[in-house]
């Protein structure tokens, strides 16, 4: 086929060609363009809309929340908190006395040898600090007693006063140790 067209017609015939091919491609990008621009906006709208309906909700439960018998409640759990945590803390700390009287009346004593005053305290390092009197009719029941609290492992620091020592007969004796928690 011959094309016997002027040249000025060729021309407006191309450029008319070139124009609907940009206008078909321009609509084809344009319109899923507008598409998920319509899509964004719309999610963007629902975001918004749950924002609002959790803020209101928000606000209610803090109403809710705000009555003067939950807020009484609210100040008593929490009173009760600091109460459990103050016991925790104490029963960490804790010495049994019970352990040490087992251990003081598991030391094994000569007949004629009584207690007569036993003190227990506890020391800032979680020991029993035990002050003990007592009558002896001799000093070697006496010195028996002091042997067999030197050989229980859990007492420390054992000391018997000087005047302790003194008499030979119907001692009157003064003791201190300490037992390990």
């Amino acid at each position: 086929m011959i094309n016997i067209l002027p040249p000025e017609e060729k021309e407006k015939l191309l450029f008319e060609e070139k124009t609907k091919l940009i206008i078909i491609l321009g609509t084809t990008i344009l319109i899923p363009l507008i598409c998920l621009i319509l899509l964004l906006l719309s999610i963007r709208l629902y975001v918004l809309g749950e924002e609002n309906f959790q803020a209101i909700n928000l606000e209610q439960a803090k109403k809710k929340y705000q009555t003067p018998d939950f807020l009484t409640f609210k100040d008593i759990i929490q009173k009760n908190n600091t109460i459990v945590v103050q016991l925790a803390s104490f029963y960490k700390k804790e010495v049994y006395f019970t352990k040490a009287l087992k251990i003081i009346s598991s030391i094994s004593r000569p007949q004629k040898l009584y207690l007569t005053n036993i003190s227990l305290t506890r020391t800032e390092n979680q020991k029993i600090s035990v002050t003990a009197s007592g009558f002896s009719e001799s000093r070697e029941d006496l010195l028996a007693f002091q042997k067999s609290i030197e050989e229980n492992k859990e007492i420390q620091k054992i000391y018997f006063s000087p005047e302790s020592w003194i008499n030979s007969k119907n001692v009157t004796f003064h003791l201190t140790f300490e037992i390990s928690k």
